[in-house]
């Protein structure tokens, strides 16, 4: 069924996924950090919302060195470049903290102190996550690209 879908749909079907998989991503986060009852469950989703759109959006601006040709030629050759990327993304995200990539964070209204994963590191994982998501290589038909 997916090969009967124009390209721009297809394009519109990897947004999306980039868009849900950062949003479950970043939920899963705040589940493990930062939740608060109740209000957390209410109003971080929205949160959420905001910050896949942003971190896709910013991903499809870094898309556009794609459109350098040798880059995109690379990139479109293999779906392996994306998903290599997108494991990788998720491996350090999951695993990163084990690796010893840690921070020492501070609750400021209890003082209590815990290790986690570095902001950078996971900032990083979790944007070249939707990256390789939302600019997963589609193959152009050939009477488009005629």
């Amino acid at each position: 069924m997916a090969e009967k879908l124009p390209y721009f749909a297809k394009r519109l079907l990897a947004i999306f996924v980039a868009f849900v998989i950062g949003w479950f991503a970043y939920m899963i986060a705040m589940m493990m950090t930062c939740y608060d009852g109740v209000l957390s469950m209410i109003f971080q989703p929205i949160m959420e919302a905001i910050a896949s759109s942003l971190f896709v959006g910013g991903g499809l601006l870094a898309g556009l060195l794609l459109r350098i040709p040798i880059i995109g030629k690379l990139w479109r050759s293999s779906w392996l470049w994306a998903s290599g990327i997108a494991l990788v993304s998720l491996l350090l995200m999951c695993f990163g903290s084990s690796l010893g990539m840690t921070e020492q964070f501070t609750d400021q209204e209890t003082g209590r102190h815990w290790t986690g994963l570095h902001s950078g590191v996971g900032l990083t994982c979790y944007f070249t996550l939707l990256f390789a998501l939302s600019n997963w290589p589609i193959k152009k038909s050939a009477s488009i690209c005629g």
